[in-house]
């Protein structure tokens, strides 16, 4: 272990929004899990040395989350103790399949906040690894979600293996409670929230995506969970005007049709994905989207016209994010008390199922930056993400890139997908079908 730094840490309290992230935890896992794959056959002992010496520099990588008695404040960051349980060795588990695997098992286990926000884990000698030349280790950083976003989560990840020069987001120090403050807030939101609906009215705002009746795919998680990797070239993904989201979701589409079809549902016209979508803005929080419903087009059956349709759908929600009515009805929202907020979250409900939903599978889209990590001496041959399940989703995607390589990382259940290796093959053939459509 090596000699602690010492570092100037400002323990707060943790903003209202990731406030609420950390609190929904208790009720539907949301750990983040993101996944580097490096082309080395480095052993774990010199790679544990390696990223504890470096999260040693990084502060946010020193915290745990700390309650407030009677909900009388918002939970606080509090220092943590660095060690050698904070890099797991999971030893050989042998080839990229059995890899997975295990990291299938590893979902269920969520980090214990209160005592680290992270955690490494660490395979090696894995054999047969997408894009490596031999042995690869895999290194599967998981993070509370409440420590950060995926752009947040990814810059840690970023300095963790020793790029230094990544900015990591330092949250600013919350003020008191103020309930003049609160007023003047909720006030102004109420006017902006009435000038949306006039806007959105008079066509000047795109309207609020609208919910999809159930599929297949929205169920609860249950028996087993199972992960997927698809790696692709960028290239294969992009075209003009369409960019890596949009490409993605293009595969997506055609892939959710293909696998519906086959199990003998009609394909929804309706079809769509819930997507993780950037807010506009200072950021203030460690995390800083919002979830928009955005439409497939599974009936134009031209893969790139169909790719500019979901572009189109796209540009649409986040032009609605940036009316001011969603940035200070946020502000508001920082004022409320923490006890109000954390009853709001103690009733929500997450047995119950909806009739309708924002998407029929979530799709979170994040670039993680260039391709020049290196870990164990090896260069970083792709990364891939996770998106946890809920009660309502039993397929999700994440879509991560690094360089020039783009990683679908599917994680489904059984409940909804049955048949994992089938929906991957599906989605593979779907990823060949647009980059033969964009090229």
């Amino acid at each position: 272990m090596p000699p602690r730094r010492s570092l100037t840490r400002r323990h707060s309290s943790l903003h209202p929004t990731d406030a609420q992230t950390y609190w929904i935890s208790s009720k539907i896992p949301n750990d983040q899990f993101l996944l580097y794959c490096f082309d080395t056959d480095s052993t774990a002992e010199p790679v544990r040395s390696e990223v504890l010496r470096n999260a040693a520099d990084i502060e946010q990588l020193q915290l745990r989350i700390a309650d407030v008695p009677l909900d009388l404040g918002y939970p606080r960051t509090r220092s943590m103790r660095l060690d050698a349980a904070h890099v797991l060795d999971h030893g050989q588990p042998g080839d990229w399949g059995a890899c997975l695997s295990e990291l299938g098992t590893l979902l269920r286990e969520q980090l214990d906040q209160h005592e680290t926000t992270w955690r490494l884990h660490l395979f090696t000698a894995v054999t047969g690894a997408p894009r490596c030349t031999g042995a690869a280790l895999v290194a599967v950083l998981q993070i509370s979600h409440a420590l950060g976003d995926g752009r947040v989560a990814s810059s840690l990840a970023r300095r963790l293996f020793g790029d230094a020069d990544t900015a990591v987001f330092d949250p600013p120090a919350r003020g008191r409670f103020r309930p003049i403050e609160f007023i003047r807030r909720s006030r102004r939101a109420h006017e902006l929230d009435q000038r949306l609906a006039a806007d959105t009215d008079a066509g000047k705002v795109p309207a609020q995506a609208p919910p999809r009746p159930r599929t297949r795919l929205n169920v609860a998680p249950s028996e087993a969970v199972s992960i997927r990797t698809v790696v692709r070239d960028r290239a294969d993904l992009t075209a003009p005007g369409i960019g890596v989201t949009a490409g993605a979701l293009t595969v997506v589409s055609a892939a959710l049709s293909r696998y519906l079809e086959m199990h003998g549902d009609r394909v929804p016209s309706d079809l769509g994905a819930e997507v993780t979508i950037a807010k506009p803005g200072e950021r203030r929080a460690r995390n800083h989207f919002r979830n928009a419903g955005v439409g497939l087009f599974p009936e134009t059956d031209d893969l790139f016209e169909r790719a500019g349709s979901i572009a189109a759908a796209l540009a649409q929600r986040r032009a609605r994010a940036e009316h001011p009515a969603m940035a200070v009805s946020a502000l508001a929202t920082e004022m409320v008390p923490a006890v109000l907020l954390h009853w709001g979250v103690r009733q929500f409900d997450a047995t119950a199922v909806p009739d309708a939903v924002t998407g029929h599978t979530v799709v979170s889209s994040v670039a993680r930056g260039a391709a020049t990590l290196r870990l164990g001496g090896g260069p970083v041959r792709f990364t891939a993400g996770f998106p946890a399940l809920s009660p309502v989703m039993g397929l999700t995607h994440g879509v991560h890139g690094i360089g020039e390589t783009v990683t679908f990382g599917i994680t489904s259940a059984a409940s909804a997908v049955p048949d994992p290796d089938v929906y991957e093959s599906i989605l593979r053939g779907a990823a060949d079908d647009v980059a033969l459509a964009f090229g």
